[in-house]
């Protein structure tokens, strides 16, 4: 545990999926060295691996006899781990992580903030386009880390948390965005984790550029090298 923590912290910004599965108990070392580590991590089924060589890698993934989902930080071990698994999809993403333990500032506040519940599926399932697994969205919503934004009761947007403990599932309907609802429900999401002693983090998809810019803003910080998450 010493020598995976070791290596893991000397890029924070990185690893912090890694680091927070650590901490929360979610994720267990496979494998450590001095140039890399394999995390599983139980909550998502993710071999999470970062390796400083495409060798280094190899020996890593030798833990993982099969693998549905990894999760790649840096580039080694990514077409390896494609063969060795038989994975196909690719999605790049980097993390951005707010490291300040002061809250964020609420100064904007145009709508209310109410958890969701089971009884919002068909309205995330509606509008958030990014994951069509129903299961899956009915157990964010029933983790109790969904939540709403509401306007004259009328929901807006919502913000979840995605089960390896990252930001997510943000959206923010046509009718009500560039009305700081999204930068709300952000910063909202991000001091409840500052409160329970997290550490509040996104994956931002490549490309994404207004996510970029959201976070950029509340003073996220961005991961210097890419990772990329490997899927059937």
């Amino acid at each position: 545990m010493e020598q995976a923590l070791a290596y893991l912290e000397q890029d924070p910004v990185l690893h912090t999926d890694m680091l927070e599965g650590v901490r929360r108990g979610s994720a267990r070392v496979l494998q450590a060295e001095e140039n890399g580590v394999l995390l599983y991590d139980t909550g998502s089924g993710a071999y999470l691996l970062s390796a400083k060589s495409e060798e280094a890698a190899r020996r890593l993934l030798s833990a993982a006899e099969r693998a549905e989902l990894v999760v790649a930080h840096r580039k080694y071990g990514v077409e390896y781990a494609e063969k060795k698994f038989g994975l196909r999809a690719r999605l790049q993403v980097c993390n951005a992580v707010y490291f300040g333990e002061s809250p964020l500032p609420a100064d904007e506040n145009p709508a209310q903030i109410r958890v969701l519940d089971e009884t919002f599926l068909p309205f995330v399932k509606e509008h958030y386009q990014s994951i069509d697994d129903e299961a899956y969205l009915r157990e964010r919503l029933r983790s109790g880390e969904t939540f709403g934004a509401f306007v004259r009761g009328e929901p807006a947007g919502f913000i979840g948390r995605h089960d390896d403990g990252a930001m997510g599932m943000l959206e923010v309907l046509p009718a009500y965005r560039r009305k700081g609802i999204a930068r709300q429900l952000e910063t909202f999401q991000a001091n409840r984790l500052l409160r329970e002693g997290r550490v509040p983090y996104a994956q931002i998809k490549a490309g994404n550029a207004v996510s970029a810019a959201l976070h950029r803003g509340l003073g996220f910080r961005f991961s210097e090298y890419s990772i990329c998450w490997l899927m059937r």
